[in-house]
């Protein structure tokens, strides 16, 4: 069986990217930034729904437990286009964005930059 975080972190390299680019363009009050927050929101939240039984990660496994209800919060906030709505969700403590990258940190695309802080 293939390695199943892999191919989880694999499926979520695209929308995570993509969900970061438009909630830090909310903040800027981009307007398109919201329809692009909900549009990549809806394939993280797709991808968290399919839950972590066989992932050996408890990052992965803790973020996918509630990560879909905060995904919805985020979706919800950026439907009424509150910007600080949308950073709490993606910011969460628990159920954060920060928590998949930490599950997927070491596979391919999801190595920090070269030069970063975190190399």
């Amino acid at each position: 069986m293939a390695d199943l975080r892999a191919s989880r972190c694999e499926q979520l390299v695209d929308p995570v990217t993509a969900l970061t680019v438009a909630v830090v363009s909310c903040n800027e009050r981009i307007p398109q930034s919201f329809t692009d927050v909900i549009r990549a929101a809806e394939e993280v939240r797709a991808i968290a729904e399919l839950g972590s039984a066989g992932v050996d990660s408890s990052d992965y496994v803790e973020w996918a437990t509630g990560s879909p209800e905060t995904l919805g919060a985020l979706i919800e906030a950026a439907e009424t286009k509150d910007s600080k709505g949308v950073w709490e969700a993606f910011s969460h403590p628990q159920y954060g964005l920060h928590r998949v990258a930490a599950a997927c940190n070491g596979l391919p695309k999801w190595a920090p930059p070269a030069g970063s802080e975190f190399v």
